[in-house]
């Protein structure tokens, strides 16, 4: 941008991301997370303590610095939060059991419903 006839450059890099998993729990991460290949764990996650509906959501806190006409960087002052929107879903099984049975062979047997 042009601010009194110098050329203004912002630069922006987000510092930390502050998870809400919407059942009074957060966690405040360096990393924004990425999509698990199959069989990795998340570099986000939680463990839901009971079922039901929570809504999910995560604010980015990010850094600043300008550059007037090609100088030096310097930094701006505080930071930047910016809000997700919320994602609402539905927590329908928290626990896991280690089962010896077949759920075709017994569909009522644990973590089979």
């Amino acid at each position: 941008m042009t601010l009194l006839t110098y050329a203004v450059t912002v630069k922006v890099t987000p510092v930390r991301f502050h998870w809400d998993f919407g059942d009074d729990a957060g966690k405040t991460t360096s990393v924004k997370g990425e999509k698990p290949l199959p069989g990795d764990r998340p570099q986000i996650g939680h463990e839901y303590q009971k079922s039901g509906a929570v809504s999910v959501s995560m604010t980015a806190t990010f850094s600043g610095e300008f550059s007037v006409d090609g100088g030096p960087w310097l930094p701006i002052d505080g930071f930047a939060h910016v809000a997700s929107n919320e994602i609402d879903i539905d927590v329908y099984r928290y626990h896991r059991y280690l089962v010896d049975e077949d759920c075709y062979a017994n569909p009522r047997g644990p973590d089979c419903a």
